[in-house]
């Protein structure tokens, strides 16, 4: 019985990589933000957010369309809740799990 292995080509798994890196410095952040910092954590946060959406639309990328439009959609979540946090009406806890679990899904 053979099993079939997903291979990932070494400048996919290098690109997964920086985006796994992108995500745990821009979560450390909002993690450890304070009053002070925590403007300057979220707009990095939805920087880094805008430029994955920028890249789901990119002809060469080869996500499933449901995963791409899944990904779209937690991008504009991103950007409603971000919006609610900056105006004290949300937490930042919920923006760090979001990010977290693409981490973990870039490590997979």
């Amino acid at each position: 019985m053979s099993m079939e292995m997903e291979i990932i080509e070494p400048e996919t798994f290098d690109r997964r990589n920086d985006e796994r890196e992108a995500f745990s410095k821009v979560t450390a952040a909002l993690a450890s933000a304070n009053d002070a910092s925590l403007r300057s954590a979220l707009d990095d946060n939805k920087r880094l957010w805008s430029t994955l959406q920028d890249n789901l639309f990119q002809e060469e990328n080869v996500l499933p369309d449901s995963l791409k439009s899944q990904l779209i959609s937690l991008v504009n979540w991103v950007d409603g809740y971000t919006a609610k946090v900056l105006e004290g009406e949300k937490e930042i806890g919920a923006l760090i799990s979001i990010n977290n679990t693409i981490m973990e899904g870039l490590a997979a």
